[in-house]
């Protein structure tokens, strides 16, 4: 698995992300864009992964993605538990990022607790 994401990628992520009103992009380590313009620009000129902060339905609470690159696909790595889940989508299917990430987190929650909806 490569640890950065290609600037294609991360901009396609950064639209993606934008969309929703729940989850947010931020780089590994630090807080979370304010603005879509401030993420391109972020993206412009580093080329490190990108994570997506989910929170927890009904839960004061989150879980961690990290996006990179590999290939033509971008890689999702849920960082939140123990064991990491990792799941590719090729980057021509967009609209199963929302999906992919919902998925991948809820099959690792307990029983009854669902991440917050895209």
């Amino acid at each position: 698995m490569s640890n950065q994401i290609s600037e294609q990628h991360a901009k396609t992520l950064i639209q993606v992300i934008d969309q929703s009103s729940n989850w947010k992009l931020h780089p590994e380590k630090k807080r979370a864009f304010a603005s879509t313009e401030e993420a391109q620009k972020y993206v412009e000129s580093h080329n490190e992964p990108l994570c997506i902060r989910v929170p927890i339905a009904g839960a004061d609470d989150h879980l961690t993605v990290k996006v990179t690159s590999s290939g033509e696909d971008m890689v999702f790595s849920n960082v939140s538990f123990e064991e990491p889940i990792e799941k590719k989508v090729h980057s021509s299917h967009l609209k199963l990022i929302s999906s992919t990430v919902t998925d991948m987190l809820n099959e690792r929650l307990p029983e009854g607790t669902k991440v917050s909806s895209f």
